[in-house]
């Protein structure tokens, strides 16, 4: 089984990418990290708690393989890293990193809000486009959703 991560700052593609690398992958799921029920107010922190949590609830449920769509600091790579393991599975990181010029953008389907385009700026003094534990690392921007989940499925294919 296979935990395929789509890291990544905010508006870098993690989403839409995600699940079309999952319909690539046959049985594959989709999990949408951000889908994680917590209450908007409870602060960053808290916020990537509860996400991680649901996440790692999910690794431990899976059947088969799981394409997450969330972005990653180190410390939560090592987190999905041991529940990836407890289950025997591989977890692979691919971080999507366009320029931030292109992830500050409105590029979506709904436009940024001043705090997303702050927390972009933020995620990428903090290294979320190239973080040290990614696997595989792509600027997207010049490609479309099914070609950059075509790169990462033939990047990320099983030996």
């Amino acid at each position: 089984m296979d935990i395929i991560c789509i890291n990544g700052p905010i508006n870098s593609g993690k989403s839409t990418v995600g699940r079309r690398l999952a319909a690539l992958l046959p049985g594959a799921a989709f999990v949408e990290g951000d889908d994680h029920g917590a209450p908007d107010d409870i602060g960053l922190d808290a916020t990537i708690a509860a996400a991680l949590a649901r996440i790692e609830a999910l690794i431990a449920a899976a059947t088969g393989d799981l394409v997450i769509a969330y972005p990653l600091r180190p410390q939560d790579h090592a987190r999905l890293a041991a529940a990836a393991g407890r289950r025997g599975a591989r977890l692979l990181v691919a971080t999507l990193a366009p320029p931030m010029a292109v992830a500050l953008a409105d590029r979506g389907g709904r436009p940024l809000s001043a705090e997303e385009g702050d927390r972009i700026v933020e995620m990428y003094a903090e290294g979320y486009a190239g973080p040290a534990f990614s696997d595989l690392v792509l600027d997207n921007a010049g490609l479309t959703p099914d070609q950059t989940a075509a790169v990462l499925a033939a990047a990320l294919r099983r030996d």
